[in-house]
């Protein structure tokens, strides 16, 4: 199957690193696809559900953690495909997004598991960490946790011939 095939009809796709900064991938990417979830946080700073969150809390964050958090929380929808990297160079799994809405998880945080806002998703294709291909093209330049990658950007362009 070619990630074109799941993704050419909606015109978009989220693409999306797992670390703490840049630590802990192999545990974090276990519990990932272990449990069916995917997980953004901001320790400390946003302690509760993203849609509780206080503007003034909003106002004091990077304007690009604001604009992932409105993603990861309020725009992705069921359906959503989400191609999780190892970096920029390597695919660690392909999730359809399956929750309605993304659950404020604390626990998972505090016993240090995985991160507190999460979504449930069904793996489309998931590797073993180490274990995983390359990209078919260098993902240069993403830095973020999370990114919206449309067809009409290089990051579009760098993954959606990638197969399995």
């Amino acid at each position: 199957m070619k990630l074109e095939d799941l993704v050419s009809d909606k015109g978009y796709f989220y693409i999306m690193h797992l670390s703490w900064r840049g630590r802990q991938r192999k545990e974090l990417w276990n519990y990932a696809r272990e449990n069916d979830l995917i997980g953004l946080d901001y320790p400390p700073v946003v302690k509760d559900d993203w849609n509780k969150v206080r503007d003034m809390v909003k106002e004091n964050l990077p304007k690009i953690w604001v604009r992932q958090f409105d993603m990861f929380c309020k725009e992705m929808k069921v359906g959503d495909i989400v191609v999780v990297l190892e970096g920029w160079h390597s695919i660690l799994g392909i999730a359809r997004i399956t929750g309605n809405r993304h659950q404020y998880r604390k626990e998972l945080s505090e016993e240090r598991k995985f991160f507190d806002h999460v979504r449930k998703v069904q793996w489309v294709k998931k590797y073993e960490y180490g274990k995983h291909p390359k990209t078919p093209s260098l993902i240069e330049g993403f830095n973020n946790t999370l990114y919206k990658a449309k067809s009409d950007t290089r990051r579009w362009s760098a993954l959606v011939d990638f197969t399995w």
